[in-house]
């Protein structure tokens, strides 16, 4: 498993700490801050996003009043639900989440964080026992939608 966080900059603060609490729990990461060079360019910007997201297994959004100002946040979202990534967001405060994110877990809490990382693994592990009886097509789909179920139960 490898996480994407998704934030904008000035959550930055926010996604270094989720950051924190994935190394203390050993999960590999990605920490969306960016080159200032990479920044200049659309194109070189796009191709950056992309090639770490691609990287990635999993999304987690950081929310906050500030997001909805972003445009990048909607891309990578938009990106990791084509590939039918696990997604969640992370929320800072009470934020009104955009329709485009009211469907995924909501984590609230750094310990939400080991929720959906445990929720994670045991979904992997259930379906690694079942997983010659799903077609692939739909193999991911059918994960990630038990995926979804497990850790809204426990948060």
């Amino acid at each position: 498993m490898k996480i994407f966080i998704s934030h904008k900059q000035e959550d930055a603060l926010t996604a270094k700490q989720m950051a924190s609490e994935l190394r203390t729990i050993h999960v590999d990461y990605y920490l969306d801050l960016l080159d200032p060079s990479v920044a200049q360019s659309g194109r070189e910007l796009t191709n950056h996003i992309r090639n770490n997201l691609n990287n990635c297994t999993d999304i987690i959004v950081v929310m906050s009043e500030i997001t909805r100002y972003s445009q990048w946040v909607p891309f990578e979202v938009g990106m990791a639900a084509q590939l039918d990534m696990p997604t969640a967001t992370f929320l800072k405060d009470s934020v009104l989440l955009p329709d485009f994110l009211q469907y995924w877990p909501r984590l609230k809490k750094p310990a939400d964080i080991l929720k959906y990382v445990t929720a994670r693994n045991d979904v992997d592990q259930e379906y690694r026992v079942y997983r010659s009886i799903y077609e692939t097509a739909t193999y991911q789909k059918r994960k990630t939608e038990r995926f979804y179920d497990v850790l809204k139960q426990r948060l």
